[in-house]
Order: C-alpha cells, then structure tokens, then sequence
C-alpha cells in the first residue's frame, strides 16, 4: 500500500479534475478559433492547414507523451500539459502571420498531446484506488459535460470575445488556463503498479511500457478495431463542428444571436451522457455504425445554408461523437493495464491525428465549394 493511501480523497480528487476540465474546455477564444482566424483574413484552406500542421505535431508527439505519463506519472504529466497550453495561448496573441499561427498549435498540439491519454488513466486509476470503478463511465460523462458545456459557455460569448479582440481574448484564456494549472497541481498521484524511475533507468522503463504496449495491441485485434472506428467518426464529427462555425456565422442575421447560437451548438457533446448507457449495451461495430451514419448525415447536411439545418447538424454530429467517445474509453480502459493505460490510450489519439492530417484540408476544401 502506497504512503499517500490514507491522504487520498476521491471527492478531492474529482473535484480537481472537473475545476481542470472547466479550464480547458472554457476558453472564449480557443472555442471559436476558426472564427478568430476567419476574421484575421486567413482562408479556410489556410486554416485547414494549420489544423493538418496541429495533427501532424499530435501525431509525431502523442506516443512520447502517454509514455511519459506512464513512466514518470500522471500529475507531473498534467502539469506540463497546462504549461503548454499557457505558452501556446502566449504565441497565438504575438502571432502575425501563418508561421506563428501554426507554431502556436503546435505547442497546443503538444499540450493536448500530453492531456490525451493522462486524464483517462489518472481518472480511472483514481476510481480504481477508491473502490468506484464501476461508476468510471458515469463520472467520465460528467467530465465531459463540464467540459463542453463550459466550451460552449465560452461560445455563448463569441460576440463579446469579438468585440474584445482576438489578443485579448487569448489573455483571457491564458487567465482560465491558469486555474486549470493551479488545480492540476493539487491533483494527487493515484496508486498504480509502476516501479520507481531515475534519470538511469528511464530509457529501460520507456522501452519495457513501449514493449507491453505493442505486445497487447498484436494481442488484442477488438481493441485496435476500436480505436480505429472510433477516431473515424470522431474526426468527421470534428471537422464538422470546426467548420460549422464559419457556416453559422455566416447565416445569423442578427450579430447579437452569434454568441448564444454558438452556444447551442456546443450543447450536443455535453449531453452524451444520456445515450451512452443505452449505446454501450450494444455491441462496439453496431455503437460505431449507428453513430458513424448519424455523423455522416449531419457533414452532408451542414453544407446546407439554412440556420436550423446547420444547428441541428452541429448538435447531433457532436451527441454522437461523444457518445461513442465515452463507450470506447470505458471499453479500451477495462482492456488496457495501469502499466501501459496513458501509453495504449495516446496510441488511440494516434490514430485520431492520422485521419485528421488528411482529412482537414479536404474539410475546408467541402466547406467552402
């Protein structure tokens, strides 16, 4: 039994996680990015670009990050994520060109890279400790409730961000991100199966997790199945969304209703909880088709021009990914060992930025013909 089993809290402990979560999804700037872009005079297919630059960087650095968390741990992990995401909010404000504008998603990329795969194994292996592993997908799905409907608690203020102007808004979010660094670092280091690791023996521990890991994945063809389908539909729910925002700037007539129709758009993911249950009773390739068509249907639909057309489609593309976001992680994390859960989980994110690379500026190209 670990030193600290007696000062661990579950209520502390969630309650720092959700305070960090509202950090990164209440960003009024980071929310309507495309926008801010868009109103800069950078075109869509420049934008999708810095998104493919983005994924490209998410890919390159989303193996070494997991591995890092695994190894040297999750609150350590955590806290260099939040460090990230600060400088990256400090180089989007300086920015005056593409060049900066990309080098700013890159150290994102780099944050969320680092994120991506930590907070799940930091959240399950902290219900694990308490005995609460049964409620991991109920608690999950309250984590991403707080984090959408604060993402779009941030969109619901897309007008006054504009108004405030695209440096200051990022100061703003560099403000919120701080809390979120502040509450990451009273986060307590859950009990796992880990040995110690030093200076000397770190590239042994790295190259043991990459070997576990890579010996589970040839071992386990249903979970690669699902890491595959669930970043398919997850990265066209993504794109969507992204490029929804220009879409439905365009169709509000009235400046005022920007903020709360961004607002509504956002509400989708925020309310996944009320499908997953139903969802993960089913099996994972029929959870993936269902939500995979729906996905599919709200992309085509969203080309469209009329504002209750778009609305829906943003709010049904993002219901469902979210939904099938949460029934994969509970399934990958039930599959996955504490040695190896950041590691295994960042591999997941992989496979997310490889559809992504590609099919970003293939968005931008369909969203603006």
């Amino acid at each position: 039994m670990p030193k600290n089993k007696k000062q661990f809290s579950i209520s502390r402990q969630k309650r720092a996680l959700l305070i960090r979560e509202w950090s990164v999804g209440f960003r009024p700037a980071g929310s309507v990015w495309v926008l801010l872009l868009a109103l800069r005079g950078f075109s869509l297919v420049e934008i999708g670009f810095a998104e493919a630059v983005f994924h490209a960087v998410s890919l390159c650095c989303e193996l070494p990050s997991g591995l890092l968390a695994d190894v040297l741990g999750r609150k350590r992990t955590l806290v260099a994520s939040h460090v990230m995401f600060v400088l990256s909010i400090l180089l989007m404000a300086a920015s005056r060109g593409m060049a900066a504008v990309c080098l700013s998603l890159a150290v994102s990329a780099l944050g969320y890279n680092l994120d991506s795969g930590t907070r799940e194994a930091i959240t399950y292996e902290s219900m694990l400790q308490a005995g609460q592993e049964a409620d991991y997908l109920k608690f999950s799905a309250l984590q991403n409730g707080v984090y959408r409907f604060s993402g779009g608690g941030a969109m619901l203020l897309a007008g006054a961000t504009v108004l405030l102007g695209w440096k200051r808004a990022y100061l703003l979010d560099m403000g919120i991100t701080l809390v979120g660094l502040a509450a990451a670092l009273t986060v307590a280091e859950p009990e796992r199966d880990a040995p110690g690791v030093t200076l000397g023996t770190l590239p042994a521990a790295l190259g043991e997790t990459v070997r576990g890991a890579w010996a589970l994945l040839k071992a386990d063809g249903a979970a690669v199945r699902i890491m595959v389908l669930n970043a398919l539909v997850g990265a066209c729910a993504t794109l969507t969304g992204f490029y929804l925002q220009e879409k439905v700037e365009a169709a509000v007539t009235v400046p005022a209703l920007l903020g709360p129709a961004l607002f509504v758009l956002g509400l989708g993911g925020g309310l996944a909880g009320l499908l997953t249950g139903r969802l993960d009773r089913l099996s994972y390739p029929k959870a993936a088709a269902l939500t995979g068509a729906g996905v599919l249907l709200c992309a085509l639909a969203a080309r469209g021009t009329r504002l209750p057309v778009l609305m829906a489609s943003g709010l049904l593309a993002g219901f469902l990914d979210d939904s099938l976001q949460l029934v994969s992680d509970r399934r990958l994390n039930d599959r996955f060992p504490s040695g190896q859960r950041a590691t295994l989980i960042s591999v997941s994110s992989m496979v997310f930025s490889v559809f992504m690379i590609p099919l970003s500026p293939l968005f931008g190209l369909w969203f603006s013909s």
